[in-house]
């Protein structure tokens, strides 16, 4: 009887003690779903972005480009936080609504570096949370920590704005594609009269679906773009996607007009390239991007 006691509280403790380690680990930071739904909901269009995940595949090196290169306000901004994309930056979840920008990053931070950045650039910190004036007239940068390894951010007229972050249930649950890079849009800013002609014929047939979501990955060839947007019912489905391969049916149209060839490195190759496939009320559409048009979207020659 006595081993069985010793035995069952031996069980216990270690039940406990995997329990505690278990609770010490998650607390620490916030899955990529739980970086999301700390954001608002709303009105928002949401971004998300596996620095990590760029980091190890040699893409992140790819857009950031030569580090000699860095603009020096950023270099000085690395300098007095300690705080480096680069190097120090996991995860990134972003939402804009109403001119408002939110950013819940996952990563390592030193916070007595972020405090005193705030503090000498005529900002003030409350407790675990700080603001300081934007460049941006009439904003403010506010930021507090969400966890040790999570800092939770935002730029805003509230000088407080940051207080609108925070871990929560969204009344629907976010999908998350499986790619490192993706952007989920509302459909109703599709329809922007505002949008560049180049683009607004591809993107205001998408202004009639439920949920629009772009996400980037890595393909045999370099990467891809893939377009997934959900719609009411099927037939609304069938009609966008028809509408969709009409605008790159016309695009190839003028540019074999013009007598010219679609560049991969360049906009014109990776529209003209676009597929797209119907299964029910759900639109599918691809677009294979070549390295050489990244190469050329990260030193801003894209046009």
């Amino acid at each position: 009887m006595k081993r069985i006691v010793l035995a069952a509280v031996a069980a216990l403790v270690l039940g406990i003690a995997a329990g505690v380690f278990y609770w010490f680990r998650t607390a620490r930071t916030l899955n990529n779903q739980q970086l999301i739904q700390s954001l608002p909901q709303a009105r928002a269009t949401h971004v998300f972005i596996d620095v990590d995940g760029l980091r190890h595949a040699g893409v992140l090196d790819l857009i950031a480009g030569s580090k000699s290169a860095e603009d020096p306000d950023y270099k000085t901004f690395v300098d007095q936080t300690g705080l480096d994309y680069r190097t120090d930056l996991d995860a990134v979840a972003a939402a804009f609504s109403e001119g408002n920008t939110y950013l819940v990053l996952r990563g390592r931070f030193s916070w007595k570096k972020l405090a005193a950045y705030a503090q000498s650039h005529g900002g003030k910190c409350a407790g675990s949370a700080c603001s300081l004036p934007a460049t941006r007239n009439g904003s403010f940068i506010s930021f507090l920590p969400l966890r040790p390894t999570v800092l939770a951010m935002a730029v805003s007229p509230d000088e407080h704005g940051v207080s609108m972050i925070g871990p929560q249930e969204w009344r629907k649950a976010p999908h998350l594609p499986a790619e490192p890079v993706w952007i989920s849009v509302p459909s109703y800013a599709l329809s922007d009269t505002n949008l560049a002609a180049g683009t607004h014929a591809f993107l205001e047939p998408l202004s009639q679906a439920q949920d629009v979501t772009f996400a980037i990955g890595s393909a045999p060839k370099g990467f891809q773009l893939r377009l997934e947007a959900v719609c009411a019912t099927p037939e609304i489905a069938e009609l966008m996607t028809r509408r969709l391969s009409a605008s790159t049916d016309m695009l190839q149209k003028m540019l074999d007009r013009e007598h010219m060839k679609a560049n991969p490195n360049d906009l014109s190759g990776v529209l003209t390239a676009g597929t797209f496939s119907q299964q029910n009320d759900r639109v599918t559409g691809t677009w294979p991007i070549e390295r050489g048009f990244v190469e050329s979207l990260a030193n801003g020659k894209v046009q």
